[in-house]
């Protein structure tokens, strides 16, 4: 029951029945409990495992969302493979009151991405990444309303699309033209409205629900998390024209706020492909605040580009890992 009511979560508004969104929340856990149910009736040699086994066929599509299973080829010589990556830094790299930069830039300065798009990071941090990693080109000094946000640095030139603010005039999606050789793509960088759960993550524990109070404020945040679904629906709503209109190839980056079995994550993803379920392996961990792991950072691409590895690393300068993909033109 649990599988099944995670599964029609991505189908319904988020502000409605918002109970279906816990269900989405431990989905690949249910999956799990009926892996070792599975198990535990073979050894029992038990009719009932031909149950189990439709479930997890019922549920395959949806779970390499976030348990890939793919192993990592090598990177061909003869072609021309990009990387991209993208990471929610954290209050400005200021993670766990303490300025973690420099972990950061240790981190990547022996395996630096083509494009690096960056939420919750400000333009003098950005300017920092910049300098210290050597990337030619940024959209720090595009728009003077990406001071405190969000941020692009790439080693190939960028032309400003647009900038999209919501309600709180806070910018929640940033649109680019990058010229990579040969090859322009329409890159969209965005940071949804918060979800409610990460913001409150660090007060709930299998312990504290297991009590009356905490167990009533781990339903408010449920209903929380579909109130705030519903603006998340229509900051996507603002972006899909950039979509449909683009000359360009299209690659979304980001922290979406949502699970891979959302209605946000199917209507921002559309017909493009999700990275991670192209190229990745392994149990996906894109957040690391709550402990429920939860995957609300995606990369997804249209039929343009052949994705060839995608992968997840584990940090301590943020409460998010930073997702990265390397891929070819294939079409275009």
């Amino acid at each position: 029951m649990a599988l099944a009511l995670g599964y029609f979560a991505q189908f319904v508004s988020p502000d409605e029945f918002s109970i279906l969104a816990f269900f989405s929340l431990i989905y690949p856990y249910s999956v799990f409990g009926i892996f070792i149910t599975g198990c535990v009736l073979i050894f029992l040699r038990s009719k009932l495992v031909w149950v189990s086994f439709l479930a997890l066929v019922f549920s395959s599509a949806t779970t390499v969302r976030q348990i890939g299973f793919h192993f990592q080829p090598d990177l061909p010589t003869d072609k021309n493979i990009f990387k991209i990556a993208t990471l929610n830094v954290k209050n400005d790299f200021n993670h766990e009151n303490t300025n973690q930069i420099e972990e950061f830039v240790n981190d990547f300065q022996g395996s630096l991405p083509d494009v690096f798009l960056f939420q919750e990071i400000s333009r003098k941090k950005a300017s920092y990444i910049q300098n210290a990693l050597k990337y030619d080109f940024s959209s720090i000094d595009e728009h003077q309303r990406l001071n405190n946000s969000m941020a692009i640095l790439c080693k190939y030139p960028l032309k400003p699309v647009d900038v999209l603010l919501n309600e709180e005039n806070h910018p929640f999606a940033q649109i680019f033209d990058i010229e990579f050789p040969g090859k322009t793509v329409r890159a969209i960088n965005v940071h949804l409205h918060t979800n409610a759960v990460t913001l409150r993550a660090e007060k709930f524990s299998p312990e504290s629900i297991s009590r009356k109070d905490g167990l009533k404020k781990l339903f408010e945040m449920i209903r929380s998390y579909g109130k705030n679904g519903k603006l998340r629906m229509q900051e996507i709503d603002k972006i899909i024209p950039y979509i449909k209109e683009s000359p360009w190839p299209v690659l979304i980056a980001g922290d979406t706020n949502d699970t891979p079995y959302s209605r946000i994550y199917n209507e921002l993803k559309g017909d493009f492909s999700d990275a991670f379920v192209k190229g990745g392996v392994g149990f996906a961990q894109t957040y690391n605040g709550l402990f429920i792991p939860l995957k609300i950072d995606h990369i997804f691409t249209d039929s343009n580009f052949c994705i060839y590895n995608t992968d997840i690393k584990k940090v301590d300068y943020s409460d998010h890992n930073p997702i990265s993909t390397t891929f070819e033109f294939c079409k275009y």
